[in-house]
């Protein structure tokens, strides 16, 4: 791509931070910016202390970006997404929110009112933004959520600016090619993005740690392969958000002199913070329930105090000895940990975020409240929640923890008798424990012997109390003395295992120990979700699971809820298809889909003695599924004849009309609109019901349901499986078309991300042939039934998807048959015939990109059942090509083919070039226009 002068003159970057937050950037924010932008990197560690606005660092990192948008791509050094890690879900995640604000602001400035010099400068910057991405109607700036093991969304344009906010399992299992929650045929795709052409900003990095030296052994394990983007943006650039890091002064960045003389920054740092400090015995849940009613005795006026746990099961005990002390009229009571599913946590936020009633960290907070706020949580609220208390309770902890808890205490500087209280409690005796062995705390370790030490150390024996302010803090507690253990070494021939995602074996080693450390399994964790209907063995998920649904909880806790000997049902590698297994062949990153009538969740998340029934989300969000138990379990109806009628099936094996189906369906509604729901509250219930259309959608190894009566917004699915892209009428069903449409939007991208000039000639001839193989009678036969077999080859179907498998067997095509084998196979020939001279590698290559566009090939095709004696044949560039059509055929020289490749390109730089032909594949299959063939 040529240099780019047609853009405004780039803005400032104060010019930028100020149109989005209507106020001035710290100093220290400004000079970080100008110090990326002229060594073209990042330090290594932002040494920021919390409550100093380190979201900022979004900021830099796309301002950046905008600036090198009039670069060719091959001299760009800003990577284009950037990634938000955090080491735990959070469920008040004030950074997500402040992604969201500025692509609002980006999007459409007069969206938030900015008007004037201030909508130009977003306009030039999206512009800017605008032009890295493939398509011109893009929004200038993406962001997703990656919150749990179920994952709803990745970003559709390797080219797109992106934020994607996420755990650390969620990115580190992406990585290692196992993302948690993708499909196996989608990991390379996930891996690519995770570990290519990304800044990844690590929120308080020490719990990361294990993490950030992970990525340079990556490097290490691939030193010799080829660099297919310009500067480092073949790999992950990492940086760490942390004011208790341990760099190097070379390669941190710090507050300096000018920060120091800022009156804001000035007054976050010395905001006094007292600290009373209890050393107690007994149950711990009373005990930090005792010294918050100690904070907030009368005559205090109401007021918000924070009550930070260690555990879950310690926040719900907290929790229920606040209720036995406070009436209703005098507090509102929230408990809040990482155990609460989407649903339930947004109405604990909305109420911890409220500008009258909650503690948001806003300049602008009114406080008028009628009764105290006391919100119970973990370490979920540690990190990433911009709130502001005027008291808080902490349970036994390390110096880090401390720091961070301490952080959400008069955050801005505004309540001069913010007080806290550290409520010290002796360790639990281990088993096998000798008289004399040091105390460890769970989680903590030895550490809050330590801390406790300094603490008395420091006491004002006078006032009872320790000042901890921000700028002192780390003078009183000291050096961390925590220790993240051990990580296994990572050795070359393990992630080549990994690397090999279309079989891997089923004992291979797991990914998560690599990125969080070994443990003795205590937080390795299962996605949960609560559903009406749970498919039967080999049927498929509806809807698919989505991360809003679920619920991470540790497999340890998930097992010992579970009865003797129940089955499970677990969604299986293709995200759709559930199999039965036991709670001792779960594995971290599963997702478990649970019976709604089945309990262990309430109104404030994970609970193993709750018996409640549990509301399914996705029966509101998407529709009614016609199945009897499914029935039962949301309302305790027997609907059983009426489904059947409603789906067209009577007791007599007679067909039912249409009308008598729509009698039955009428029925049915009314007994529903009559029926007292399980889990719902009535307005919810009715609402759902008054929603539901009267009209039957049915799927092969799918339930039927009933729909809601109302559009949902939601991305078109395409699938790795041709089955489901059958269904999807696109712009270019003609095959020759799509293929040329699909050959154009990848060198686009390509050209935009900026990758080497060879490679982009090889992934546009890759996306122009990838679908040649279609060409096969019986595959035609499939997506159109109707044709007579002179008409033009297409490559999509518009037919219903309840009658893809009837059409397939009818037209001959075997079952887990792979059109992209024959594809390879036609263009093999094609090259050896002498048709074209390309250099091996790049032949490899061409071959490779083919074969594996939906996920195969890694490293090989499996077979099908097939005894063809036929041909399949196509014109390529001119020239004829035939090749055999037996699916049966094993291609034996894809494996050594796949471990060239990836010895040149490494596994990441293969898999972006995958990604790059898939994901043009995918657009043009959603019906994207390609602007690059309005020419052809």
């Amino acid at each position: 791509m040529d240099e780019l002068s047609s853009f405004e003159k780039m803005p400032k970057f104060d010019a930028f931070y100020s149109a989005i937050n209507r106020r001035s950037p710290f100093p220290w924010q400004s000079r970080l910016a100008a110090q990326v932008a002229k060594k073209e990197a990042w330090p290594r560690e932002v040494g920021v202390p919390t409550g100093l606005g380190k979201t900022a660092c979004l900021e830099i990192a796309i301002w950046w970006l905008a600036s090198q948008a009039d670069r060719a791509g091959t001299k760009r050094t800003a990577p284009t997404r950037i990634w938000w890690l955090v080491n735990r879900r959070l469920l008040v995640d004030s950074t997500y929110d402040h992604a969201r604000k500025i692509r609002r602001a980006l999007r459409n400035p007069g969206e938030d009112d900015i008007t004037g010099q201030s909508a130009a400068v977003l306009r030039t910057v999206a512009e800017r933004l605008r032009s890295l991405a493939s398509s011109p109607e893009a929004e200038p700036l993406e962001v997703i959520r990656l919150r749990g093991g179920v994952a709803s969304h990745r970003p559709g344009d390797p080219s797109r600016p992106t934020v994607l906010l996420s755990t650390l399992p969620m990115y580190g299992s992406r990585l290692l090619f196992r993302g948690y929650g993708s499909s196996r045929s989608m990991r390379p795709v996930d891996a690519a993005l995770a570990g290519t052409d990304s800044l990844v900003l690590v929120d308080e990095a020490h719990l990361a740690r294990h993490l950030t030296r992970l990525l340079p052994t990556l490097t290490e394990c691939t030193a010799e392969a080829q660099q297919i983007l310009g500067g480092l943006r073949s790999r992950p650039q990492i940086v760490a958000l942390t004011a208790t890091g341990d760099a190097s002064a070379e390669d941190r960045f710090d507050l300096d002199k000018e920060d120091e003389a800022n009156s804001i920054v000035r007054t976050r740092l010395e905001a006094d913070k007292l600290l009373e400090l209890w050393t107690e015995s007994g149950d711990a849940g009373l005990r930090l329930a005792e010294a918050a009613r100690h904070l907030l005795r009368p005559p205090t006026k109401p007021a918000a105090c924070l009550v930070f746990a260690n555990t879950p099961a310690t926040a719900r005990s907290v929790f229920w000895h606040l209720q036995t002390m406070f009436p209703r009229r005098e507090a509102t009571l929230l408990l809040l940990t990482g155990r609460t599913r989407e649903r339930e946590a947004e109405r604990t936020r909305e109420r911890i975020l409220d500008p009258v009633e909650g503690m948001p960290a806003t300049p602008d907070h009114r406080v008028d409240r009628k009764q105290h706020l006391i919100v119970v949580a973990t370490q979920t609220l540690e990190v990433g929640a911009d709130i502001d208390a005027e008291y808080l309770v902490t349970e036994t902890c390390g110096v880090r923890a401390l720091t961070q808890r301490l952080g959400r205490l008069n955050r801005l500087g505004h309540f001069p008798n913010a007080r806290a209280v550290y409520v010290h409690l002796p360790a639990p005796r281990r088993k096998g424990q000798k008289a004399g062995d040091p105390d460890q705390w769970p989680v903590y370790g030895h550490e809050p012997a330590t801390v406790l030490r300094r603490l008395q150390a420091e006491l004002d024996q006078t006032a009872a109390t320790v000042s901890l302010s921000p700028r002192h803090i780390s003078g009183i507690l000291g050096e961390p003395g925590d220790h993240p253990g051990r990580a296994p070494e990572l050795m070359p021939g393990l992630l080549w295992e990994w690397v090999k995602t279309t079989t891997p074996p089923e004992d291979e080693a797991p990914v998560e120990p690599y990125f969080s450390g070994i443990s003795d399994g205590s937080s390795y964790a299962v996605s949960l979700m609560w559903r009406a209907h749970v498919p039967e063995e080999g049927e498929r998920l509806w809807p698919r699971a989505t991360d809003i649904e679920a619920v991470d909880v540790p497999i340890a806790d998930f097992r010992r809820a579970l009865d003797e000997d129940e089955e499970i049902r677990r969604i299986g590698p293709d995200g759709v298809t559930i199999e039965p297994i036991s709670g001792e062949e779960l594995r971290p990153g599963d997702t478990v889909v649970l019976p709604s009538d089945r309990g262990l969740l309430d109104a404030f998340g994970w609970n193993p003695d709750s018996v409640l029934p549990v509301f399914d989300v996705s029966v509101a969000t998407r529709g009614l599924p016609l199945n009897p138990d499914a029935i039962k379990r949301l309302c305790g109806v027997a609907a059983g004849e009426l489904i059947n009628k409603a789906l067209g099936k009577r007791h007599d094996h007679e067909d039912s009309d249409e009308a008598e189906q729509a009698e039955a369906i009428a029925e049915l509604l009314e007994r529903l609109r009559g029926a007292t729901p399980n889990g719902w509250n009535k307005s919810e219930w009715d609402a759902m019901v008054s929603d539901l259309k009267p009209e039957v959608v049915s799927a092969k190894s799918e339930v039927s349901r009933l729909p809601l009566n109302w559009p949902i917004l939601e991305e078109p699915r395409i699938d790795e499986l041709d089955e489901t892209s059958l269904s999807l009428a696109d712009t270019a069903r003609d095959l020759d078309l799509h293929g040329r449409a699909v050959g154009a939007r990848s060198r686009t991208i390509a050209e935009r991300m900026g990758i080497r000039s060879d490679l982009i000639d090889m992934v546009e001839r890759a996306g122009r042939l990838h679908d040649v193989g279609k060409a096969d009678r019986r595959f035609q036969r499939w997506l159109n039934p109707t044709g007579d077999g002179s008409t033009t080859p297409v490559a999509k179907s518009d037919m219903p998807r309840s009658r893809w498998s009837t059409a397939r067997i009818a037209a001959g095509w075997p079952r887990g048959g792979r059109h992209e084998d024959l594809s390879a196979r036609l263009v093999r020939h094609w090259m050896v015939t002498g048709r074209d001279h390309l250099d091996p590698s790049h032949a490899d290559l061409l071959i490779h990109l083919i074969i594996s566009h939906h996920g195969s090939g890694r490293p090989i095709v499996p077979p099908a059942i097939d005894e063809s004696t036929a041909t399949v044949s196509s014109s390529i560039e001119g020239f004829p090509a035939e090749a055999s059509a037996d699916l049966s055929i094993v291609d034996w020289n894809q494996p050594s083919r796949f471990r060239r490749l990836n010895d040149r390109f490494g596994p990441w730089g293969l898999a972006l070039l995958e990604t790059i032909v898939r994901q043009a594949d995918h657009s043009v299959s959603a019906g994207a226009r390609i602007h690059e063939l309005e020419d052809l």
